[in-house]
């Protein structure tokens, strides 16, 4: 008689994990449908009020080219270099 206790007290708190489990997987499960309904709002909202801006081309004239060196950079770092090797030999 006792261990039919014993095992009937088992089976109940079993099913109360089990419905606690599911009640918490429920639980997440509409929160992340929730989440990416959102997220999928927000995408919207955004693509509609917000339209990218047309990127500005830079003209050829306004700036050199970035890999460029001019002869004047060219002629400060020639002298550096030698500077350098003047005092550390």
């Amino acid at each position: 008689m006792m261990a039919f206790c014993i095992v009937l007290r088992m089976n109940e708190t079993m099913a109360q994990g089990i419905e606690l489990m599911l009640t918490g997987m429920g639980i997440v499960f509409l929160f992340l449908v929730m989440l990416i309904g959102a997220v999928k709002l927000m995408a919207y909202l955004v693509a509609t009020f917000l339209p990218e801006a047309e990127p500005v081309s830079p003209t050829a004239s306004s700036a050199p080219a970035a890999n460029t060196v001019t002869p004047v950079v060219a002629a400060a770092i020639t002298a550096a270099v030698h500077q350098h090797r003047a005092t550390h030999k």
